[in-house]
Order: C-alpha cells, then structure tokens, then sequence
C-alpha cells in the first residue's frame, strides 16, 4: 500500500510531528509512504531513509496564480505517482487538496488539527471547506468537540485519534527542576502570550527567583518583547526563538503554561507531560486539553484569558512541591496512554478501512 501525506512544510509544527511519526510506524511495516510539502522546502524532523519529500515550491510571483498552478503540479504529480490514499493535514491544506484531485478516484482523508468553529481564518476558505469537505472520503478529528462542528454526514466517516507520542523522542525526567516557566508555540494571536507574559510579570512580583522563558518564532515577537519589557527587569524573561532540542530545555522547568485561545490537542502539553514536568493550560474550546488533563490530578486548567486564574495556578504550583510531583508524576502516564505505536496503528486501520472499506 502507498501513501502520499500532504502538509505546508516539515519544518515544524504540530501537524508536522505527527506525520513524522506516521512515516516512522508505517515504513517500519513495509508501506510505501511520500511527503508532498506545499510552502516550504525545509525539514526539521527526522524522517526515515527512502521515503520521499517532494516540495512543490512557488509557480508564480502572483498569488492567486501561484495557487492555480501549484494545486496543478500536486494534482500532476500524484496521478503520476498512484497512492492508494492521500493523507492531508492541517486543515487548510485539505481544501485546497480535495478540488485538485476531484476525478482521480484517489481518496483523500482530512485530519483537522485546530478549533473549526475558529480556523481557518478566511471566510473564504470557510466557504470552499463548505463545499468540499463532502467530497472527502474520511476525517480525522482529534477530539469529539471538534467534530461536533461539522455535519453528520462527515461525522459518519470520520474517527477520534490522539496525537501518537515516540517516547524515543522524549528525555527522562531530570529529578533538579529550574525556577523557570516554560511557554511555547508560534508567536501569534492564538497563542496568546500576552496572558502568559501579564501573568508571570504579577507571578514575580512574590518569585523574583523564577525566569519566563517563551520559545518560538512569528509576527508578534517584536510586539511581544515590548510587553514584557514594560512589566518585567531584563534577566526575568527570554525569547530564545525557535530551537531544534526543544524537549531538553523544556525538561527540568518548574512548569509548562500554555496560555492559547483555542488549540486543537497541542502535541507540546503532551510532550511536557511526557517528561514530568508539571503543566498549566487554558481550558480551550473543543477540549484538546481537557482531554489531556484531569484538572488537579495530573495538570491545571484554568479558563481561556483568565488573568487571575493563570496567576493563582502559577501560585499553586511554585508554592508547594507536593502539587507538583504529584501533577509531574500523574502526568507520566500518558507515555502508555499516548504511545506512538498504539495510536500509529489506530490511525492506520481507518486508512486501511477507507481504501479497502474494511
């Protein structure tokens, strides 16, 4: 069996991961996989020997041009190719995908990787995914409320999947834990680290022994220096960008805070999780992370742009080290619950069930 996945780039992202992870699993099992990527040429992952990435790269200096012409080349080289399935993800990928394969009889599966009452963005691309979701021959939703937004007639070929984890990929747990709280992501609106710089900046006024340290690269860096510069000392936070060995700096943090408005089941809580070390997060719609945290057993929830709640966590963890081995030491569990393995194999059934409908 062959499978083409279909993403913007491998460079990084949550979407990206589980690819990777995917590729992993099922060439170790003799299916043929290729990775098509639509925007940009560079790979952060590991990816195995063999398997081949094709980027499509930009046609033409016109935007709506560009479009045409590059879905023209994925639609080319596809047929060329004869995939038994095509896999996209993220979302906004698969909108465009499903039009440009309409006829071929190649099935596409859509993995929606975000909030859809939310993303995308465009009321545009609102209206194609419309009109060619139906067109698709399977869904992969990552939670059940994000599945509830669409209609049943999608609901009734898709599936629930979680993020698979390669506990290869995860350090061990580092038994000295740092004075730093550790936020990570895009540096966009989604994400909103202005909660989380405003939180940690009030945080510190009672912990000026702790450091907030924000990974990643986006539009709002600049914007977002300029606020903790105005709340905190230089030396209380950082902005290291985006780095290859994230999981290492995140072992050994105090703490994890997401601070997003909606997510989908972002991978970096389940990677934090993984190590030990003890998460906070918003409580965003669709449930990723609910699903992932059990409020005060094995992480914290607090509402999406809760100040006061964020600030309390924060508190809460730092101030008694028997809440926070006990949250790192619940949350350890979901290695067996998330492993790669197990979830690779889920998703590859419903491959197998969409192209051979069994």
């Amino acid at each position: 069996m062959k499978v083409i996945f279909i993403t913007r780039s491998m460079w990084a992202g949550g979407a990206e991961r589980v690819i990777t992870e995917l590729v992993k699993h099922f060439t170790k099992i003799q299916i043929n996989c290729e990775i098509i990527t639509i925007d940009d040429e560079k790979i952060l992952y590991d990816i195995p020997k063999g398997v081949k990435i094709q980027p499509i790269g930009k046609q033409s200096s016109n935007a709506s041009i560009d479009k045409v012409l590059r879905y023209k080349k994925l639609r080319d080289y596809v047929v060329n190719s004869k995939p038994d399935l095509v896999l996209t993800l993220p979302e906004d990928i698969g909108i465009y995908v499903i039009p440009s394969l309409l006829g071929t009889n190649i099935p596409v599966v859509v993995s929606e990787r975000n909030n859809p009452w939310v993303m995308p963005w465009k009321k545009e691309t609102r209206f194609l995914r419309n009109i060619f979701y139906p067109f698709a021959k399977g869904f992969v939703f990552q939670t059940e409320g994000a599945a509830n937004f669409f209609s049943k007639k999608i609901r009734e070929k898709s599936v629930i999947l979680p993020n698979p984890l390669d506990l290869n990929q995860i350090p061990v747990l580092k038994s000295e834990r740092r004075k730093e709280i550790i936020g990570a992501g895009r540096l966009d609106k989604q994400k909103n680290f202005p909660l989380l710089i405003k939180a940690f900046a009030r945080f510190y006024e009672t912990n000026k022994d702790y450091v907030l340290t924000i990974y990643g690269e986006g539009t709002l860096r600049n914007e977002l220096n300029e606020l903790a510069s105005s709340l905190l000392p230089q030396g209380a936070f950082q902005f290291p960008g985006r780095k290859e060995d994230l999981l290492e700096r995140i072992n050994g943090g105090a703490m994890f805070v997401l601070s997003s408005d909606y997510e989908g089941m972002p991978n970096v809580v389940i990677e934090a999780m993984a190590m030990g070390v003890p998460v906070i997060s918003t409580n965003c719609p669709t449930g990723g992370p609910a699903e992932l945290i059990d409020d005060g057993v094995n992480g914290l929830l607090v509402p999406v742009g809760d100040l006061d709640a964020m600030i309390e966590a924060m508190c809460k963890v730092a101030g008694s080290s028997i809440l926070a081995k006990k949250l790192g030491r619940n949350a350890l569990k979901i290695r067996e619950r998330l492993d790669a393995t197990v979830i690779a194999e889920e998703w590859l059934k419903f491959i197998k069930f969409v192209v051979f409908n069994k």
